[in-house]
């Protein structure tokens, strides 16, 4: 629904920006702030977070396509372009610095309004693909940490794969911790234990070596139990 977007404007020429401002109300749409400048832009984009910016390429002090290119990184909202030139390489640049669509002057409320359906709706597409990757990319890392951890268990306990996932899944019950936190701390215990320090001085007696704490800080913690 296009009321519930909210649009910011950029565009130092004011009568171009309140024509603008004139077919975004008409349509329905939420126009936050009307800017003259790229770096005004960005500071208002960020404080209001609007669902699309509005931008001009040729504007004072910085243009369009850098306040763009910033805008698209932080706060990540999704930018259109307005030029009074189609140029190829402009519009090549502008897709390079995060724009998701540009409109060439003098807008129609038509082209403006499938502009901004088009902006949010593909900003929401990627915004939810990069999501998907970085759990993928989290699951990943997360299963690189189990698998580690049972091979340090098969090794330490001579435990099969199969019960060394068990006795994770087991543990990871019993102590209410999810998996991926068990396996990271058995990894830090089979480090420490690895580690030159855990190497007990020479001139201690044996008595001493056999009684001094497993992990090294005065006290048995649940990592070293985890591995006894």
């Amino acid at each position: 629904m296009s009321h519930a977007y909210r649009v910011l404007i950029a565009d130092d020429e004011r009568p171009v920006a309140a024509g603008i401002q004139g077919q975004l109300d008409s349509l329905g749409y939420d126009v936050v702030a009307v800017v003259h400048d790229g770096q005004h832009a960005i500071e208002i984009c960020r404080r209001t977070h609007p669902d699309v910016v509005l931008m001009d390429v040729e504007m004072p002090g910085l243009d369009g396509l850098s306040a763009a290119r910033q805008i698209a990184r932080d706060p990540g909202t999704p930018v259109i372009i307005l030029t009074a030139h189609g140029h190829p390489n402009l519009i090549d640049q502008a897709v390079e610095d995060g724009v998701v669509y540009y409109l060439v002057k003098p807008i129609t409320s038509r082209s403006l309004h499938a502009a901004l359906q088009v902006s949010v709706a593909r900003a929401r597409e990627l915004k939810s693909l990069r999501e998907s990757v970085n759990t993928l990319e989290l699951t990943l890392r997360e299963r690189k940490y189990i698998e580690k951890a049972k091979g340090i268990l098969m090794t330490r306990r001579g435990l099969s794969e199969t019960e060394a996932g068990h006795f994770l899944q087991q543990q990871s019950r019993d102590r209410g911790m999810l998996m991926v936190k068990l396996a990271e701390s058995i990894i830090h215990a089979d480090e420490l234990l690895e580690s030159p320090a855990a190497v007990p001085t020479h001139g201690r007696s044996d008595r001493s070596r056999a009684q001094r704490p497993r992990d090294g800080f005065g006290v048995r913690s649940r990592r070293t139990q985890l591995l006894d």
